[in-house]
């Protein structure tokens, strides 16, 4: 027999339900109010010591204030001092180049310079499309001039700074016994962030970063190098400092079974799940060669094809930057500030900021390897040649190479059940 509720109770009932709401509500409105009154003080306490500063200076010193140069620098401390390691301020042409960055454009000569090990300034890359590939400026050609002034490897931080910023300059190398001159000048062209090649039934795949055109070119390459016959790929990430997180989630995706593949964590504490809507994904093996320079979203490729067991990772540990970032413009000059807005995590991994993505097999390099990375052949290159005997295992397997010490617990490499050498670009 079921017992009615008098009708007072349930009115009791419902004016006790609100009150608590309306209690919590406002002992969350609180919180919420004393922390913001409280930052006020804070940033009130903050600007009127600036002010005192400002007003000390203005009386006292006897030299004249460039306001441009002071306003620069305050913002620059301001930014130093919020303690995101990743934080950077732009000024408005800085950022502009920025921008294009992102977009997959450039404006230079489109030449990286390094120090090689035997002392020597030599153009570490050409980019394609660029005002130095027109040119015929090579890969491996040695600086020996600048503007018909000769140059030495000692003058490594002036031939770069001057290469950066010349709007024409005269550039001499020394290619085999033949002494050429390049008369360059900067010019826009746009980047190419992806590069394929078949070694012998092994598609390799390089990214160089992700930026707004990577997708699309790394499709490209792929449906190329399927057409080829590879019958595995090795994904080149060494150096690849990151990019757009949409750009590096779309290439995951390209890659992964649908699903939840990654979590993204805001500074709200708001979790968002990354996923998989793709009804691609690669059904071959492969691996993913990383070093020190593997950061950002470039980590979150590697350890996402890891643990799905997509991936053997091959290299050494990476650069451990688990946050992403993000360009805030200030309308009032056309400068931007970069922050960090989250933090990355894999499912079962977790975070990777600060501790990186550790190999399945370690495989180091010499220093001097290191300084001449971009002149190694496919024999000279110990990671790639781990990464070749890798890929045609089922497993990844402890072995020793020049500058290689240990293995890290294997990864399986079937399905989950559910869905940097010192060198300079101009």
């Amino acid at each position: 027999m079921n017992k009615k509720i008098p009708l007072g109770a349930t009115i009791a009932l419902i004016i006790i339900s609100v009150a608590l709401t309306i209690s919590v509500t406002m002992v969350i409105a609180m919180r919420q109010f004393n922390s913001k009154v409280s930052d006020v003080g804070k940033r009130q306490v903050m600007f009127e010591y600036i002010t005192d500063i400002d007003k000390a200076v203005r009386q006292h010193y006897a030299g004249a204030i460039d306001e441009e140069k002071l306003r620069e620098a305050l913002t620059k401390g301001y930014i130093d001092g919020i303690g995101d390691p990743y934080a950077s301020y732009y000024t408005a042409a800085q950022y502009r180049v920025q921008v294009d960055r992102m977009a997959g454009k450039k404006t230079g000569l489109g030449l990286q310079v390094t120090l090689s090990s035997d002392e020597q300034l030599k153009i570490a890359e050409v980019d394609k499309n660029s005002a130095a590939e027109r040119a015929g400026v090579l890969q491996g050609d040695v600086i020996t001039a600048l503007d018909g002034t000769p140059v030495y490897p000692s003058d490594y931080d002036r031939v770069t700074q001057q290469l950066a910023g010349a709007s024409k300059i005269i550039v001499t190398v020394q290619r085999g016994d033949q002494s050429t001159a390049f008369e360059l000048s900067p010019s826009p062209y746009t980047t190419n962030s992806v590069e394929g090649r078949m070694i012998d039934t092994t598609g390799y795949i390089r990214i160089s970063e992700f930026n707004d055109l990577t997708l699309d070119q790394f499709k490209s390459v792929y449906a190329g190098l399927e057409e080829q016959g590879a019958q595995q790929y090795i994904f080149d990430l060494r150096g690849n400092t990151g990019g757009q997180l949409s750009t590096a989630s779309g290439v995951i995706e390209y890659l992964m079974p649908r699903g939840v593949y990654a979590h993204r964590t805001d500074s709200a504490g708001t979790v968002t799940d990354l996923t998989d809507a793709d009804s691609y994904q690669m059904d071959k093996a492969s691996v993913t060669l990383v070093n020190q320079s593997t950061a950002g979203e470039a980590e979150l490729f590697a350890g996402v094809l890891q643990e799905f067991g997509k991936t053997v990772v091959v290299g050494t540990q990476t650069a451990g930057r688990g946050l992403t970032q993000e360009y805030f413009s200030i309308s009032s000059d056309g400068s931007a500030v970069r922050l960090s807005v989250a933090k990355l995590s894999l499912i079962t991994g977790g975070e990777f900021e600060g501790g990186g993505i550790t190999p399945n097999m370690v495989v180091g390099m010499t220093e001097e390897q290191e300084r001449d990375f971009a002149f190694l052949t496919d024999a000279q290159d110990p990671q790639l040649q781990g990464a070749l005997t890798a890929v045609k295992q089922p497993l990844p397997t402890t072995t020793t190479a020049a500058a290689t010490t240990a293995a890290t617990e294997p990864v399986s490499t079937e399905p989950a059940p559910t869905e940097e050498n010192t060198s300079s670009e101009q």
